[in-house]
């Protein structure tokens, strides 16, 4: 019974199975993989139509996080966990459908497939996150890194994994299989969970009806600038490891077999210290003096893939390395802002709509980056545009640490 287990090695339990949840789960992060086999599969060139799936997923989860966020604040961590599970359940058998039909038709069912998987993400984000940050209330950076370390290890795990099981299987199969394996997952994390019981810190909290401080609006606006530029590249990382590869001749079976699981399963890697390293940053120089920082490093390793584009492969492998490096750091410095600021009550909440900042950004970098490379052709303008967007993030959260004091409080209907 995990009742009779003392409360700090229960803690390391909740710790452990978060961190399982969110590497099980976080094959998605992998995704793009699937793109050029369903390309190949239904003899189409146009990627815009296939990444618009994650599009209509970022759009559910945008609506989805905060109805997530205030059902965990009232409920617990059980509720949005059994809706991620049912979710994930039903779409795996909509997506091992799509074999029998052709493009014009199976489409409709990827984007369905899509709509429901917007619940997953947010459901795991806006449970697991504010559950470890409570359990940690006094040093909740490094739990947090442990936990989130899953969605970056998955990238190391999965990225070889996938391919392989694509070859013995075939896409349609393993992505259910997938989506079976995460949604039993996420059903037994919601059990483990299900029992918590949840202290808030007595500091700096908010009610429902206290004005929420103009700071915390404003840092949702560069967290979707960089979000974006993040998510532009990590949406079509495969595709854009093979236009890179093609262009210093490497043959297709290399490409597949050996770069693509090498790039990813080393970023996923790199992501992961990142995390802890970030961690450790924002505790002694502080969050909000941290997120910019973290901002001015991803701008130059995005403007590094640009400018080694032509030279060298090796090179290039090694500035993207450095881009995901600093990503690493991003869903960690983001989610210590709201208990920085704002304490814990209502955190489910409050994640809930810095989660529908994200989302946002989910929406608009598959889009806009396949839109860009579809109107000119190549992916290094889908790298342009994220490097741009990050340039902006940059500047505006630079100029909000700088000018925080004089920022006053409005409320937020």
């Amino acid at each position: 019974m995990l009742s009779d287990i003392p409360m700090n090695r229960l803690q390391y339990i909740y710790i452990l199975i978060g961190l399982a949840t969110i590497l099980v789960s976080g094959w998605r992060i992998n995704i793009s993989i699937f793109y050029q086999y369903f390309m190949n599969y239904y003899g189409i060139n146009n990627i815009t139509s296939i990444s618009l799936s994650l599009v209509i997923s970022s759009i559910v989860a945008m609506f989805s996080s905060s109805f997530l966020g205030m059902l965990y604040d009232r409920k617990g961590p059980s509720a949005p966990l059994y809706i991620a599970t049912l979710m994930q359940f039903f779409s795996a058998f909509i997506v091992w459908s799509m074999r029998y039909y052709p493009w014009d038709k199976s489409m409709w069912l990827w984007y369905i497939g899509g709509a429901m998987t917007g619940f997953i993400f947010p459901a795991l984000v806006v449970t697991i996150n504010p559950t470890i940050i409570r359990m940690f209330y006094t040093k909740p950076n490094i739990a947090l890194a442990i936990v989130q370390s899953g969605n970056y290890l998955a990238q190391s795990l999965w990225s070889p994994l996938i391919p392989k099981l694509i070859v013995y299987l075939d896409p349609f199969t393993t992505l259910s299989l997938l989506s079976i394996v995460s949604a039993i997952m996420i059903a037994i994390c919601s059990k483990f969970y299900s029992d918590i019981k949840i202290k808030h810190s007595s500091s700096q909290n908010i009610s429902q009806n206290q004005p929420i401080p103009r700071l915390f609006i404003a840092t949702l606006i560069p967290i979707f600038f960089i979000a974006t530029s993040s998510t532009m590249l990590n949406s079509f990382i495969a595709p854009i490891i093979i236009e890179f590869c093609r262009g210093f001749n490497i043959d297709e079976n290399t490409i597949s077999l050996i770069y693509i699981p090498m790039v990813m399963g080393v970023a996923g890697i790199l992501q992961c210290i990142g995390a802890f390293a970030w961690g450790f940053i924002a505790r002694h120089i502080g969050v909000l003096k941290a997120f910019p920082l973290l901002y001015i490093f991803q701008t130059i390793s995005t403007f590094m893939i640009l400018v080694l584009s032509r030279i060298d492969i090796k090179a290039i492998i090694i500035a993207i390395w450095l881009r995901y490096l600093m990503f690493g750091g991003e869903p960690i410095i983001h989610m210590m802002v709201i208990p920085t600021l704002f304490g814990q009550e209502n955190l489910g909440k409050l994640l809930g709509l810095q989660t529908s900042s994200v989302m946002a950004s989910l929406i608009v970098a598959p889009l806009l980056g396949g839109i860009v490379r579809d109107l000119t052709g190549f992916y290094i303008f889908t790298i342009f545009t994220s490097a741009i967007f990050s340039l902006i993030a940059t500047i505006i959260a630079t100029v909000i640490v700088l000018f925080r004091h004089r920022i006053e409080y409005i409320y937020v209907l």
